[in-house]
């Protein structure tokens, strides 16, 4: 939460700390303090997922325990405090929707973020926990997803194919398609053509 943490939050109505936060003892006044302003930060961030309020603030006190083992008592946390969070459902939905609406322009990780109500580093390390890869790679995948679908099901040259996928122009469309599915677009159109045909000008076209 890089550009929640240089501004002064603003004043929030009081919210109950989850249950799932565990207790702090007496000697750990500095760090319910932080954990307070984490809350209300969290609440501002994500104040339309009462979970994600509630799993930010987890992770912030397991990270907060670990930095103040060796200064003071322990801070009581649950087992489950430091388990990795990922995207909310609404999140994912919004997240993967806006991708597929938009294979064919730029997609930047600070639109997808604002997209979910998060900062582009918190959200960059959520989208991650959730699909098993960073943002870029999942969209490289979609790419060549929707490549195939049309390589597939129509008779679209592979330049105009490239571009409705956001690629910058054949050559690259080729290098990424033949990286991520093993042989050239091409070849895969050849192979997996619905009607069993390729168009005449894919046979002579250069993948390079």
């Amino acid at each position: 939460m890089d550009l929640a943490a240089s501004e002064t939050p603003r004043r929030l109505p009081a919210l109950p700390v989850p249950a799932s936060v565990g207790w702090v003892s007496a000697d750990g006044d500095r760090l319910t303090a932080a954990a307070d302003w984490l809350l209300r930060v969290a609440s501002d961030m994500l104040a339309p997922d009462r979970q994600s309020v509630e799993d930010c603030l987890s992770l912030a006190l397991a990270r907060l325990q670990r930095v103040g083992s060796d200064r003071g008592p322990a801070v009581e946390v649950p087992d489950d405090a430091g388990r990795r969070i990922g995207l909310a459902v609404w999140q994912v939905r919004r997240v993967t929707a806006h991708i597929d609406a938009h294979l064919a322009d730029t997609i930047r990780n600070r639109d997808l973020a604002a997209a979910v109500k998060l900062s582009c580093g918190y959200f960059c390390q959520a989208f991650k926990e959730s699909f098993g890869c960073p943002p870029h790679a999942y969209i490289v995948r979609r790419r060549v997803e929707r490549a195939k679908e049309l390589l597939e099901t129509t008779s679209t040259p592979l330049s105009q194919i490239a571009l409705d996928c956001g690629f910058s122009d054949q050559s690259h469309f080729s290098r990424i398609f033949r990286r991520v599915a093993g042989e050239a677009p091409r070849l895969w159109r050849h192979k997996h053509r619905i009607d069993g045909s390729a168009p005449v000008a894919d046979l002579i076209a250069d993948d390079r």
